[in-house]
């Protein structure tokens, strides 16, 4: 839950003991509704056939669904909103999204808009973001040579007893090359993130009706041996150039999404992301797990089906490989 949980921090603050990991099971339990409820086939359906949205809810097999997933919906608009709100008031509120927007002069209006806006924030980065980082140490399990390779980076340039920082982000490009390929190798979304045409248009000779969902194949992108030859091997050397440098920005990856519709929290993903990589590059080796009789229990990358894909449970091990680093990280975390 590290990924929601920081998340959580941005978008709310501190909440109260016991509050935020209410919340956060509350929202994974909702994300996996929504995994059920919309999916890539019921969105073409809808399409191909519009009158079905004026069907009742109880015509379909979702219908339980639905509604549970309106209650904690509900319930998770409005709670944490209302916690910070009374926290404001009395002058216990931490910096966050929704104190920022308290601060300033509001009306009922734009409460309304700004619950839904924070609200869509946490959903939409907690699973994403949760999702990628159990992608990377999938790739790390798998795909020893690279685990090694970017540690040696780390260590060429970051001090033996100093923790990897944005500072110095720079002169470890292929740290970078191995988050842009997590998020080429199993794209979270692989069909991108739904969306509907605002007017009428016609695209290659197509006529697209106002309101036509549509989705980007970010898978499709993904293994397109054109540009990503072997599509099928996670390969960070295939986003840098010869002389060892990034070719495209993170934050400009496919996976974000386009235009004006583009993920607005990708900033926030980069660096996230980037600082819980590098941190656990340099102070853990993760290799295989083993079981009771000591044998290697083997990994391979099967992944959910979905709007959003996430890694099956896997099992790994973690060794500290730097007890000075170790000690930095410990520091950091107990001062949380």
């Amino acid at each position: 839950m590290t990924a929601g949980s920081i998340i959580v921090a941005v978008t709310y603050g501190d909440l109260a003991d016991g509050n935020e990991g209410s919340y956060l099971a509350c929202a994974h339990v909702l994300a996996d509704l929504v995994q059920h409820i919309v999916t890539p086939k019921k969105a073409a359906m809808f399409t191909t056939f519009p009158f079905l949205e004026k069907l009742p809810s109880w015509c379909f097999s979702a219908h339980s669904l639905i509604g549970h997933s309106r209650e904690l919906s509900q319930h998770l608009l409005n709670e944490p909103f209302n916690e910070v709100k009374a926290q404001v008031a009395n002058g216990t509120a931490s910096r966050s999204l929704i104190t920022d927007f308290l601060s300033q002069p509001h009306d009922d209006a734009d409460k309304d808009i700004m619950k839904p806006v924070a609200f869509t924030v946490y959903m939409a980065g907690m699973e994403t973001s949760a999702t990628i980082l159990q992608t990377f140490l999938l790739a790390m399990v798998l795909y020893p040579d690279v685990q090694v390779r970017a540690r040696a980076e780390i260590d060429q340039v970051v001090r033996h007893d100093k923790m990897p920082c944005l500072n110095d982000r720079a002169s470890l490009p292929y740290l970078d090359a191995i988050l842009c390929e997590v998020m080429r190798w199993y794209p979270p979304t692989p069909l991108g993130v739904a969306h509907a045409t605002a007017n009428d248009d016609i695209y290659d000779g197509h006529s697209i009706p106002k309101g036509t969902i549509v989705m980007v194949n970010q898978w499709a992108l993904s293994r397109d041996e054109d540009i990503f030859p072997d599509a099928s091997r996670f390969d960070p050397s295939c986003h840098l150039t010869v002389d060892r440098k990034l070719k495209n920005p993170f934050i400009n990856h496919f996976a974000f999404g386009h235009g004006r519709c583009i993920c607005p929290g990708r900033w926030f993903v980069e660096y996230s992301l980037w600082t819980a990589a590098a941190s656990i590059l340099a102070v853990l080796c993760i290799d295989h797990a083993k079981d009771s009789n000591g044998n290697r229990i083997e990994v391979k990358p099967e992944y959910t089906t979905g709007s959003l894909i996430r890694p099956a449970p896997f099992h790994c091990l973690f060794e500290s490989i730097n007890t000075a680093r170790e000690g930095h990280l410990r520091a950091m975390m107990n001062s949380e």
